[in-house]
């Protein structure tokens, strides 16, 4: 099992965060962006330095360690294998939000600790954060969730509510999948630490797209089989909460 931190604080000893993201090497065969290998190390990193400065245990499921044939199977099957360890309680992340901070990890550790699960929605209607109780995980359930489209967040939400009652519901954050969503991500450059911040402008200057206007309400669709996280394959639409 791919643990990578032996940090365990009494009062959160029950308690593992999951990042489930792939490599950057192999994050650029599936979602191509310029300079997509340095962009995506630089997501991880962010990703593990977030995880670090909140002292819980953590698991990193890689390509290298995820087991199915699609996304539902490999998530399902690391989640489960972290309960079969003894955890009661799931935080997980992925690696292309870089708005997400240390203060929803620290929500969703409290809001877990306090009974409630957790969703953070994105705004293409799939999800940055998820925080799962074990009383509430149901295997076979999340097998036939719309992991890739655009109904993701609302079938979570939803069963989240029929199974646990209480759901805390983070702020709405964008990701990035393709190049149009760089320049709609900086409109929020004062939530994305500064070393991201300055790679993704570069990018835009490097492309030239520095002047791609874009509406928040009309954002390009676009299409990312076999995405880490299920991030829609459909027009991204803003996450109903």
């Amino acid at each position: 099992m791919p643990l990578k931190s032996d940090q365990v604080t009494p009062e959160h000893s029950r308690t593992a965060i999951l990042l489930f993201a792939r490599t950057p090497k192999a994050e650029i065969q599936h979602k191509w962006l310029p300079k997509g290998e340095l962009l995506y190390a630089q997501f991880n990193e962010h990703s593990q330095n977030l995880i670090r400065r909140s002292g819980i245990p953590f698991f990193h499921f890689s390509e290298k360690d995820q087991r199915g044939k699609n996304f539902g199977e490999k998530f399902a099957n690391a989640i489960q294998e972290i309960f079969d360890s003894g955890y009661d309680r799931i935080i997980s992340i992925g690696n292309d939000s870089p708005q997400l901070s240390h203060v929803e990890i620290r929500t969703a550790i409290q809001s877990l600790e306090d009974g409630i699960q957790v969703l953070g929605p994105s705004k293409d209607g799939g999800i940055y954060l998820l925080g799962l109780l074990r009383s509430a995980f149901d295997k076979q359930r999340f097998l036939e969730f719309s992991w890739g489209h655009r109904c993701l967040y609302g079938e979570l939400k939803e069963f989240l509510e029929i199974n646990a009652k209480n759901v805390h519901i983070l702020p709405v954050f964008f990701d990035i999948d393709i190049s149009s969503d760089i320049p709609i991500l900086l409109r929020f450059s004062g939530f994305i630490p500064f070393g991201i911040m300055q790679l993704l402008q570069s990018l835009i200057s490097h492309n030239k797209i520095s002047k791609f206007d874009v509406v928040l309400s009309e954002i390009t669709p676009f299409n990312t089989p076999n995405s880490n996280k299920g991030s829609p394959v459909n027009f991204p639409i803003l996450a109903q909460i």
